[in-house]
């Protein structure tokens, strides 16, 4: 398995390059502590690490992303256009940013839109900014997550195609400041709650109403 991201080597390229030009032409030592911080962060962002979930089988739903439990709420799904219940998760930029399959099935459908590039903390960043929707099924039900770009991200990527997904599996990514937010049928079982930390891939979200 790859230590970062392909996403990542342009990032880590271009700081470790930096970096080892501030050392052979022998910059000034704070400027040399600057890059190299940089050249870290990089490599730690991109990082590419193992996730298993706390729980598998049809019935489980978990995190598709790292970071805080901002807001669970009704709301009105996008690309089913039905009532569920919304959970958005606020990722810091030392969150890991990959996503993950919440449930076992397909993804089958996929919605994108390039949007605006607001602040995440204003009110109409989750209607405008840059944003990519993803219905995920199986035969207990359907679960929508839509990863949303915040101001300094200017990138969300998909790592595969549409099609059969196991539980828990990495699909895609926002770089840098994100926010993602997962649409669960209205009986499913919650098992958060709000400012809860969540690990994308590990942490189950609740379960589909048998």
């Amino acid at each position: 398995m790859e230590i970062i991201v392909k996403e990542g080597y342009p990032y880590v390229g271009v700081s470790g390059g930096i970096f080892l030009i501030s050392l052979i032409f022998r910059f000034p030592l704070i400027w040399q502590l600057i890059f190299f911080g940089i050249f870290m962060f990089m490599i730690y962002f991109f990082r590419n690490p193992p996730r298993e979930p706390e729980e598998e089988g049809e019935n489980v739903i978990i995190s598709p992303a790292d970071g805080v439990v901002l807001e669970i709420c009704e709301a009105i799904s996008p690309i089913t256009n039905e009532k569920s219940i919304k959970v958005s998760i606020r990722l810091s930029l030392i969150d890991l940013h990959i996503q993950f399959s919440p449930i076992e099935g397909e993804m089958s459908a996929r919605e994108y839109i390039h949007g605006t590039f607001l602040a995440l903390n204003s009110n109409k960043a989750s209607e405008l900014n840059e944003q990519n929707r993803v219905l995920f099924k199986n035969q207990k039900g359907k679960v929508v997550v839509n990863q949303i770009a915040g101001f300094i991200t200017r990138r969300i990527v998909m790592f595969r195609d549409l099609g059969f997904i196991k539980l828990a599996k990495k699909y895609g990514m926002i770089t840098f400041g994100s926010q993602v937010d997962i649409y669960l049928p209205l009986d499913s079982k919650i098992k958060v709650i709000e400012f809860q930390k969540l690990k994308g891939g590990e942490s189950v979200i609740g379960y589909f109403n048998d």
